[in-house]
């Protein structure tokens, strides 16, 4: 099932002698759907509902996470990938250059419309340069100023700023030896540094519950574990037969349902344990770091059949092969960005529904992002590699047909 180079769009193709994992793209088109989700699940007030699908809604949230495990995925594999080979890692320019690129226009170009119409709190103050900077995050009065959800944005920044230097130091230490051998020593490292988030989380919830430790990478920094052990797992098992793959990968690949259905168990224990539903919720030491972990465990089980067998068949990747679905996932990023002041512009003129507002929304918000990804993110992504237009030119050349004469 993976793509050549020559069928993948040229904006999305991974750094060039990196393999491309195609059914991604549709987990971030199924996370962006259940933000949107959570969002009027809340506006409406229907996880009040008397509906079995009622207590879910709000645990939607978790698409946050499933966005992050993506990030530590996606983008720790180049780097884990070319140290377990020996070759050059990716360069730090380059690498900086594809992020600002991905994450900055599509984002200004939400924040400048959306300030203007319908509006957006705390823009037209003297804090206007947080947003731009994504920066909102480290002060509690402005985390859910200008696009709410952009808070996650910040932590991704974060994040893009730290692999650089988490890969540098991880080469020195692993460089020389086998793959099998970097990544018995790896997973270890990942495991401590997830700990230590779960611990500063609980413990800054303890101390300040409305605090913003919980709105930064430290705090969250587990979710990104779990993507980034993903990366080493995938690197380390790369080229190598079925038979020699570890156990739990084996029985990924071949039964890739197992893993969605572990994580559709453990969405439904999150919603039995006492997780708070309000749009405003107010969480008790123990269901804080429930969710934190609960979360975790559900974005793992949902990635990993994308990750590893993704040429094989099984129910979860015919739905993640879909084309709609995975064309949504092109345009994910801007149905995160425009759909919650939409929501509440259309929440309040048209509809109180939880379901009509939900598909308005949905729908309201693909239209604004395709007109971004086309108009804006599309032609700007064609420079995220110095030699990427030159490159689209030489492809196109190549596969058109030659002339009889």
């Amino acid at each position: 099932m993976r793509t050549t180079p020559r069928e993948v769009p040229d904006v999305v193709a991974p750094p060039r002698g990196h393999p491309r994992f195609p059914l991604v793209d549709a987990l971030r088109a199924i996370a962006a759907l259940c933000i949107v989700g959570t969002h009027t699940s809340g506006l409406t007030n229907f996880f009040l509902a008397g509906s079995p699908l009622a207590p879910f809604t709000p645990r939607l949230n978790v698409g946050v996470t499933i966005f992050f495990v993506i990030s530590g995925f996606l983008l720790y594999r180049p780097f884990v990938a070319a140290r377990m080979e020996a070759r050059p890692a990716p360069g730090v320019g380059l690498y900086a250059r594809r992020r600002l690129l991905r994450i900055l226009p599509a984002y200004w170009l939400a924040l400048t419309v959306l300030a203007i119409w319908p509006g957006l709190a705390d823009m037209f103050t003297g804090n206007w340069w947080r947003y731009y900077g994504l920066l909102q995050n480290l002060r509690s009065t402005s985390i859910f100023g200008g696009i709410v959800p952009a808070w996650s944005l910040c932590i991704e920044v974060s994040f893009y700023a730290l692999l650089p230097f988490y890969a540098i130091a991880a080469a020195r230490l692993l460089n020389g030896r086998d793959r099998r051998s970097q990544a018995r020593l790896e997973y270890p490292a990942l495991a401590v540094l997830a700990l230590a988030s779960v611990v500063g989380r609980t413990v800054a919830h303890s101390a300040d519950p409305a605090g913003t430790f919980a709105y930064t990478l430290p705090g969250t920094f587990l979710w990104f574990t779990l993507g980034m052990g993903l990366a080493v797992a995938s690197a380390a098992c790369h080229d190598r037969s079925e038979g020699e793959l570890p156990a739990l990968v084996r029985v990924v690949v071949r039964r890739g349902w197992l893993a969605w259905a572990a994580a559709f168990a453990t969405l439904v224990l999150a919603t039995r344990v006492g997780l708070p539903r309000s749009s405003s919720p107010v969480y008790s030491d123990r269901t804080w770091i429930a969710e934190y972990v609960l979360y975790a465990a559900i974005a793992f089980f949902f990635v990993v059949p994308a990750v590893f067998g993704d040429d094989r068949g099984g129910w979860p990747r015919r739905v993640l092969a879909w084309p709609p679905l995975a064309w949504l996932g092109l345009v994910s990023y801007g149905i995160f960005l425009w759909h919650l002041p939409l929501a509440g512009e259309l929440h309040e003129h048209v509809t109180h529904s939880f379901v009509l507002l939900t598909l308005l929304t949905a729908v309201a918000a693909t239209a604004c992002a395709a007109v971004s990804y086309y108009l804006v993110e599309r032609p700007i992504l064609r420079f995220k590699d110095p030699r990427g237009p030159r490159r689209e030119r030489a492809t196109r050349a190549a596969v058109q047909p030659r002339s009889a004469g």
